[in-house]
Parts: structure tokens; sequence; C-alpha cells
């Protein structure tokens, strides 16, 4: 309850299955969670309202919660945090929210962290890493967009708050460049390399899961360092404007990126009862694409009802939009351990599945945030 308004539970909101394994297999995966780094390279842990119609007066009202609860019964090391939802108390589309709304979020964010037990703020491999040896759980702000208009100096705000990685765009046209559903798509303005030069400076990752192709093939090129699609899938697997072409891809990953798998229900399936299983789809497919050394987990999972999310605030409905109510398996950030599963029943070794669940993306934060 926040601020007289029931929350999501944060675990166990809906029946979720467990991906099987042989007695060898369920070995293997003990060992795994056991010792190894696991990092979300975006997650919304943010708990959105029981009822989705009131998530205007949560963010209102401005008392949040986080999903300590959810991230710790994924299993995780450390998650992102994707911040946005606060900015929605000022316009209906996530393309346009307002910096102080957003950076009001953070600031909530990173002070509710401080007085945790247990839970710690991190801001690179190193700060992770002591995490794990402490058992706490880390967490690091990170944006859903760059809502800075054109000042340039919001980014430095921002970095100050502990913000570590920032989508620059959403799915419109802001001052850096084009986000990926703009009807005449172009690439990144001049300001937008400014942008780019200025958070490689930083230490601030790049991710480029909601722009145009066009804006992303120049911020590969303009970047000095790595960048990230956090959270995207493949085109080839499921075409849609929210998925990557092999091009995109593999100029990321030839440049040393990161690419991130997706789990936002419907959004890789047009299956009512849709599974964990069309996301591991789009593991393999990636992994054959670009080389294991470069695919991450960014399941985009939200805590609260995903699909209601996406009627209510995106203002998407019908079956024909919405088939699923949610992804068996994959629900929330607290069934983070079932992607481990799925991997070792695909086949991955273990190195491998080390590489993926947390490895990759440990190497691409040592490389761009120092």
């Amino acid at each position: 309850m926040a601020a007289g308004i029931p929350l999501a539970r944060q675990v166990g909101r809906v029946p979720s299955s467990l991906v099987p394994l042989d007695a060898g297999e369920e070995v293997r995966y003990c060992n795994i969670v056991e010792d190894a780094i696991t990092v979300d390279v975006h997650q919304h842990p943010f708990v959105l309202p029981e009822v989705m119609e009131q998530l205007i007066d949560l963010v209102r009202v401005g008392r949040y919660q986080w999903g300590y609860d959810a991230a710790r019964a994924g299993g995780w090391t450390a998650i992102t945090t994707a911040n946005v939802f606060g900015g929605l108390k000022s316009t209906a589309d996530m393309s346009f929210v307002e910096y102080d709304d957003v950076a009001a979020e953070v600031g909530n964010m990173v002070a509710d962290v401080a007085m945790q037990e247990g839970i710690t703020r991190v801001g690179n491999a190193a700060d992770i890493e002591a995490a794990k040896q402490q058992g706490n759980l880390g967490f690091m702000p990170t944006l859903e967009h760059l809502p800075i208009g054109n000042r340039i100096e919001r980014l430095d705000q921002l970095y100050s708050m502990g913000v570590r990685l920032a989508g620059i765009t959403y799915n419109r046209r802001n001052y850096i460049g084009d986000g990926m559903y703009e009807r005449n798509p172009g690439g990144l303005s001049d300001f937008g390399i400014e942008v780019v030069r200025r958070m490689n400076d930083l230490g601030m990752a790049i991710d480029l899961s909601h722009v145009s192709t066009p804006s992303a093939l120049d911020a590969i090129e303009f970047s000095r360092v790595p960048v990230a699609f956090s959270h995207n899938a493949a085109y080839t697997l499921r075409p849609n404007r929210r998925t990557r072409h092999d091009e995109e891809l593999a100029a990321c990953a030839e440049n040393g990126g990161l690419i991130c798998i997706t789990a936002v229900p419907n959004s890789l399936s047009d299956d009512p009862e849709q599974d964990i299983e069309c996301v591991l789809d789009h593991y393999d497919y990636m992994v054959n694409l670009v080389g294991v050394d470069h695919v991450g987990i960014g399941t985009d999972t939200t805590i609260g009802d995903h699909v209601a999310f996406h009627r209510v605030v995106m203002g998407r409905d019908g079956p024909d939009q919405l088939p699923a109510p949610y992804l068996n398996g994959l629900e929330s950030p607290a069934a983070g351990g079932n992607i481990v599963r799925g991997l070792i029943r695909r086949g991955y070794s273990d190195e491998n599945v080390r590489k993926i669940i947390g490895g990759n993306a440990m190497d691409f934060f040592r490389r761009v945030m120092g």
C-alpha cells in the first residue's frame, strides 16, 4: 500500500511455470547460481499499483516503493532501474516525460536504497563485485531515456545522482535523435553527437533500445566506447517496430557492444499462452548471430500487470495486440532464475551461461564505466 493505493504483489502475482531440468542439470543450476554474478541490464523495479488505472494517482503522490523482494527472489546480483514512470504525471507519452519529474523519481529511489539493509547503490563492475561478496543486492540507477531537452549539462547532473546508463531516445524524436516509431526516421543531430561524446567522457553507458536504425548506427559510429541494446530482440524472428535488424546488431557487437534480450509479454509471441520459450529462442538466435560474448539479459520486466500497463498507459488493446495476459515463466523480476534454467536446458555450457547471465554485462561495464 502506498498513499492508500494497493500495490501489486512482488512475488507470486500470477502462476508461473519453472523450466524443468533433469537431476544433473539441477546440480549445474545450483552450482551456477551460488557463485555467478547475475545482472539484468534493463529492469523496472518500480512497484506498480494493483489496479493500473491508479498509476497516475500514484505517481502524482510520489510515494513510490521499489521491488527489493522481487529482485531478491529472482536471484539477481544487480539490476538496473530504467527510471521513467514518475514522468507520467505530466504527460501520457513516455517519449516526452519532463526532466524534473524523472530526476525526482531517481532521487526518491536513491534515497530509499540508502535506507535499506542489504541493498546498495552500484555504479560500475567493481561495485557489483563488492555487492556479491557482501551478499547485497545492487541497484544501478539508469534511465529509460534521456529527458534532457537541449541542455547537455543535465547529463552531469544525472551522473552526479548515480545514473550510469541511459537510453538516448524513446519512441519519438527528441533533440538528440530519432526514436524507432518516427515515420521518416533520421540519425543523430549535431547535439546528439555532443551527447554521445559527453556520455563517453562521463562513463555513462549509451542504450540504443528505442532509437531509429539511422540513429543507432550513428551512435555506434561516433561513440568511442561500446554501446548497448539493453532490451531488444531479433527482427528476423519477430518483425515489428520494437525489434532490431541484423545490421544494427552486428554493428553493435563488432564495436564490442552488448545486446540484451527482452521478455515483455506479447512482444515476442502471438500465443495466448506464451511462455519463456519465445524468449529463449531469441537468446539462441542472438548467440548464433553475434557470438556468445555479446549477449546479456535485459528483461524489461515490471512488478505488476505489464499487459494492463500497455492497455492503460500506452493505449494498446484487444486480443490482436495483447493476446496473452502475461508471459509464463518470466512474468516479473522474481522469475530471473528461470533464464538460467532455460539456458542450461537449451544446451549452453556452464561457461557460456555465466557469460550471458552477467559476465558479459560486467565486461561491458568495465569497458564503459571504468
